[in-house]
């Protein structure tokens, strides 16, 4: 080997320790998932923004390859040590910007914590004010109700023996292919008595906005449902069917939806509920209220089948799962 391949061997050594540490780091998805602040296939109140770029590479922990060995004749020889009274103050200069840096960080959190203080505050003042002068609180959560007539029930009752709830966002992409895979398996299911369902309109991708689409289409669902539970049948399809991109620029203003809705066969009272803004600070916060973090939420007897419906996309799956109902 030559003297100059030496030096740069002894100048490097290797990487494979920087490579074990970069293995620790699974891909965002994973990591997203280990922290149990996110699903692949829902759309989730926590993870609604892509995960950032990863940082700079940093060395392995642990890992100590001493000091750098030179070539004799090759590099310059090493400075020699520093002067106590150098030393004294470098440690003294490190020292002082240490104790500002513990100041300012301190300084900043007791910003933060009082600025999110002061926003809960406002709110929880601003609520009660508006419920002392009202008289009312939040509007209560409802759901839809599809049931045939000759539904099953279950022996000696008149509760269905199987009711399948299912809480969506009309914005959220897989409510939409979750609607597209189990849509048609579940109205015939209603179809012929087998199961019930409520449909719960949220809002998820609305961000807490009473003008967003997913607030305005879902409020639309129930003006549509409280006129004709058959023509929402069709305007739930439809809005699904015709559902806009998550990150769109503009999306369906009140005057097409109220248009859908009129050719699902809801009458023309609908566009009064529509425009008037009716049901849309009950599903601007049924998130809360149903106590839910991700859509769509599917519930069979009030048991989650989210996971079995939802990593097997096939509607058997949804059959398998009513045949555990005693």
């Amino acid at each position: 080997m030559r003297r100059q391949d030496v030096a740069v061997a002894l100048q490097h050594p290797s990487r494979k320790p920087r490579q074990q540490h970069d293995d620790q780091f699974p891909t965002p998805w994973s990591r997203l998932i280990a922290a149990g602040q996110g699903h692949p296939l829902l759309c989730d109140t926590e993870a609604m923004t892509e995960p950032g770029p990863p940082g700079p590479e940093q060395p392995s922990g642990g890992q100590n390859f001493g000091a750098p060995q030179q070539v004799p004749g090759m590099y310059p020889p090493a400075p020699g040590p520093v002067p106590a009274k150098q030393s004294r103050t470098g440690w003294a200069l490190f020292a002082v910007i240490a104790v500002i840096a513990v100041v300012m960080a301190t300084v900043a959190a007791v910003v933060v914590i009082r600025h999110v203080s002061g926003a809960q505050d406002s709110e929880t003042s601003e609520a009660a004010s508006t419920s002392s002068s009202t008289g009312a609180g939040p509007t209560p959560l409802r759901s839809v109700h599809l049931a045939a007539p000759h539904v099953v029930t279950k022996p000696g009752s008149t509760e269905p023996k199987a009711t399948l709830k299912v809480y969506e966002d009309f914005l959220c992409p897989y409510c939409g292919r979750f609607e597209q895979v189990y849509g048609p398996t579940i109205q015939k299911l209603i179809a012929d008595g087998r199961i019930a369902v409520d449909y719960t309109m949220v809002s998820i991708l609305g961000r807490g906005d009473p003008k967003s689409y997913s607030v305005r289409a879902g409020a639309a669902a129930y003006c549509v449902a409280d006129a004709d539970v058959a023509a929402f049948q069709r305007f739930h399809a439809t809005l699904f069917a015709k559902q806009p991109e998550e990150t769109a620029g503009t999306f369906p203003s009140d005057d097409q939806l109220i248009a859908q809705a009129r050719e699902a066969g809801a009458p023309d009272s609908v566009a009064g509920c529509i425009t008037s803004g009716t049901n849309r600070a009950m599903v601007n916060t049924a998130v809360k209220s149903a106590g839910i973090t991700s859509t769509p939420t599917v519930l069979l007897n009030g048991t989650d089948i989210g996971d079995a419906v939802l990593l097997q996309p096939d509607p058997q799956a949804l059959l398998d799962q009513l045949k555990t109902v005693s």
